[in-house]
């Protein structure tokens, strides 16, 4: 059986090697995706020697010689593929095979060495990575936006704000694999910066005259800054797959108006 390597992301050179060739040389088992990841985020460095990671997708090709293994980016002529890469179902990433070399005082490298064939891998495999990406993911706070954009307000008419009810979604890597984090708003506290309890909603707010409106009276007069406390919950997902998978916990942003001087109505009578 012929073992052939095709890079990701590009064409490979051309390798070979026995599976069974004796070598002083000593490869990290990495058994788990967190060890092989780590592994190849570690390779290359200054030393006079050193052994470097690489993943690579795994072909097996039938030889005549059933006796020598090769590793190549194609079947020697006159071989038969007979199986390439790694079949997953539509919901799983297939993650390459994880090769390495040592490289030489020289600048040669040795016959790449297959550490761990690839696998398939499923949400189920990336749940705590995507928790400590979701935790440090980016989130712009979502914005206050007041029914009449102005800095100042009647005692008990107060302010009437809203926000953006928008999901933000981030691309990026867990482990070699290409995912997508999703953080939606869940929960609105709205807080009028004076001695009244804040509200909180499960909803953006609307216009003052809908359902929906959020209604900050301010009982007294004074200055005041208004915030919005916006709650994001998580989901992931890997990317071209069709299902959402939640992440435990929450992440918080805060937005806040510019000071509005709140006055007291007078009352008079006009002829």
């Amino acid at each position: 059986m012929t073992t052939a390597a095709t890079a990701v992301g590009g064409s490979a050179p051309d390798y070979t090697a026995t599976a069974d060739d004796a070598t002083d040389e000593m490869y990290v088992e990495a058994e788990t995706l967190a060890e092989q990841d780590a592994l190849i985020n570690s390779s290359g460095g200054d030393s006079a020697s050193d052994t470097r990671y690489f993943r690579a997708s795994v072909h097996y090709c039938l030889l005549s010689d059933l006796e020598n293994t090769v590793l190549r980016t194609v079947c020697d002529e006159g071989t038969e593929t007979i199986a390439t890469g790694i079949d997953c179902p539509d919901d799983a990433f297939a993650l390459a095979g994880l090769f390495a070399v040592t490289l030489g005082t020289n600048g040669s490298e040795s016959a790449p060495r297959l550490i761990s064939e690839g696998t398939c891998v499923t949400a189920a495999d990336l749940e705590a990575e995507a928790e400590r990406a979701f935790q440090s993911m980016p989130v712009e706070p979502a914005q206050i936006h007041l029914e009449i954009e102005r800095d100042w307000a009647i005692v008990n008419f107060g302010i009437h704000p809203r926000t953006d009810e928008t999901d933000q979604v981030m691309d990026t890597a867990l482990l070699g694999v290409p995912v997508q984090i999703r953080a939606y708003p869940a929960e609105f506290t709205w807080d009028a910066g004076d001695d009244t309890a804040p509200i909180t909603t499960d909803h953006p707010g609307g216009r003052w005259d809908s359902a929906d409106a959020i209604n900050l009276p301010y009982p007294e007069p004074g200055t005041f800054t208004a915030s919005l406390t916006t709650t994001w919950h998580g989901q992931f997902r890997i990317t071209g797959t069709p299902t959402w998978t939640d992440i435990d916990g929450e992440l918080t942003t805060t937005d806040s108006t510019d000071p509005i001087e709140v006055h007291d109505a007078e009352v008079r009578l006009t002829g």
